[in-house]
């Protein structure tokens, strides 16, 4: 009967074992799966503050955009003849079929004043430059002018 008995007792062990080894893969699975969801619910906080990050960086770009438009409408006192190559007129072309402009002349005064505003630190160092040889030519022209000063008027001077 022992034999008997421990066959039981065997199949009672294996049993046993094979419950807890099921207990143990259910609570491993229970703990993935709550590792899961919360990684889930971090990358839906992420993905939410992104998308709010894009609209308000998309609303900030589109109202610029509006002002710069803006403005080229509302300060266009010059005309400017241009000529531009295929590319230039279909980028131009493209501001107003997408209505962002209403004619090729003020896409392109928006690109201009884009541009300009783009590199104002390269307009600012020319702008300084252009001032010296502005004042450099003026000094020049004084000199000339002293210098062709009649006669009389020299020996006065001197």
């Amino acid at each position: 009967m022992t034999n008997g008995k421990e066959k039981r007792e065997d199949a009672q062990d294996s049993q046993d074992n094979q419950d807890t080894q099921e207990t143990r893969e259910t609570t491993e699975r229970h703990r993935t799966i709550t590792i899961g969801l919360e990684n889930m619910e971090d990358v839906d906080r992420v993905v939410r503050d992104a998308v709010t990050r894009s609209m308000d960086a998309a609303t900030t770009v589109g109202d610029t955009i509006k002002e710069t438009i803006l403005k080229v409408k509302t300060a266009r006192d010059s005309v400017v003849m241009v000529r531009v190559n295929k590319d230039s007129l279909n980028k131009l072309d493209v501001l107003v079929d997408s209505g962002l402009n209403a004619s090729r002349s003020e896409a392109a005064a928006f690109m201009i004043a884009e541009g300009i505003q783009a590199k104002k630190d390269l307009f600012s160092k020319i702008s300084e430059k252009t001032e010296m040889i502005r004042k450099t030519r003026e000094d020049l022209r004084k000199l000339l002018d002293e210098d062709n000063l009649p006669q009389d008027s020299k020996s006065k001077e001197e």
